[in-house]
């Protein structure tokens, strides 16, 4: 499941609120920042890590959103290949729904 687990967190990448992606077996973490480019971090005020952690609960998904913008995964290590294409349909949703927010669109640096 390790490569299936990285290449989806690589085709997240693509996503405008991920600066970076990385994975090391079925441990892995995105980055959210504010410019792709400068790879500037979102203001503290925007509480985006909070509100990362509560998309993502009522999505469906439970992951680590630490205080930097990171967010940090680890599945169940028995995990299948459905359930691995779940977490990531999951991941995506919530990533759009924060995009989605005026706020975290306005915050963004071209």
């Amino acid at each position: 499941m390790g490569p299936l687990f990285a290449a989806g967190l690589h085709a997240l990448s693509q996503h405008p609120l991920v600066g970076d992606a990385r994975a090391c077996g079925l441990l892995g973490a995105l980055e959210l920042v504010a410019s792709k480019e400068r790879r500037t971090r979102f203001d503290p005020a925007l509480k985006l890590p909070q509100r990362t952690f509560e998309r993502g609960y009522q999505n469906g998904i439970v992951f680590r959103a630490f205080g930097d913008g990171t967010i940090g995964l680890a599945p169940a290590l028995c995990c299948a290949e459905g359930e691995m294409e779940m977490i990531f349909a999951r991941l995506r949703k919530t990533l759009d729904d924060l995009l989605a927010e005026p706020d975290i669109r306005r915050a963004m640096v071209s």
